[in-house]
């Protein structure tokens, strides 16, 4: 590496999805910034510093960064960092701890190599500052996970039969092909396991906000239903199962929290 101060200095907003600390103090990072690409960072020193704060480089927090470009380096050095908010309420208890890394964890490992993703920023922005203000509800994990899966392009809003193209407001039962979402209704074949409520609630997520859904009344059974489906598909595009997933569901129990 070179001196520090080598590169044009540029500024960036982003949340935290990796760190780690050396001996020595130095930190390195992995940032989801609001714009651009996805970066590695170095932060000399922090572990020591009394004017850098070290929950600016906590997964999970959002921060701001002026840091060294050069191009064709892999990992930059940063010149200062500052917290904006490290969402404290929602990583009060193990719980809440387990539950941002989790979802920290898991859109690090959804985001695909190179380019932006701002929506994917958005979506993990929002889903921190609901948790940071009004708490966990048991919605909100199929709610996130099928948002996750339409931003990245894995989901559509539109449903519709599959062989005749009714909507899904036309139908009243319909079957599921998991692996493609798509839907048979009753009128074009058999609709045993009956799916409808299934597919409308996963219709609801993708149409509608989170603060449209979170105080209906949506039976437990579904809701776990909805989320088992959107571990499903979200498996192969992680590659890898996640560290936080059955710290998540042990502290959650049965009932998804």
């Amino acid at each position: 590496m070179s001196g520090s101060g080598s590169g044009a200095l540029k500024k960036t907003t982003g949340i935290v999805m990796e760190s780690r600390i050396l001996p020595e103090g130095d930190a390195f990072l992995r940032l989801l910034p609001e714009e651009g690409e996805v970066g590695s960072f170095r932060v000399k020193g922090i572990k020591k510093s009394k004017t850098r704060p070290i929950a600016a480089v906590e997964p999970g927090s959002l921060t701001v960064l002026d840091y060294y470009f050069t191009q064709g380096r892999e990992t930059f050095n940063v010149k200062e960092i500052g917290l904006i908010r490290r969402f404290d309420k929602a990583k009060t208890g193990y719980s809440g701890t387990v539950l941002v890394s989790y979802l920290v964890e898991l859109v690090s490992s959804f985001l695909t190599e190179g380019g932006s993703h701002p929506m994917e920023y958005k979506l993990l922005l929002g889903a921190l500052k609901e948790l940071d203000e009004d708490g966990y509800k048991p919605v909100f994990l199929p709610f996130f996970k099928l948002k996750l899966l339409y931003v990245g392009g894995f989901l559509s809003k539109e449903m519709e039969c599959a062989s005749c193209g009714k909507n899904l407001s036309e139908i009243q039962s319909c079957t599921l092909d998991e692996t493609h979402f798509e839907i048979v209704c009753g009128d074009c074949g058999n609709p045993k396991p009956d799916k409808y409520g299934l597919v409308l609630f996963v219709q609801d997520c993708l149409a509608l906000r989170y603060r449209d859904l979170k105080d209906k009344k949506i039976s437990l059974e579904l809701l776990k239903e909805a989320d088992s489906l959107s571990n499903r598909a979200l498996k192969p595009l992680l590659g890898k199962r996640l560290k936080s997933e059955p710290m998540l569901y042990e502290s959650l129990g049965e009932n998804l929290g």
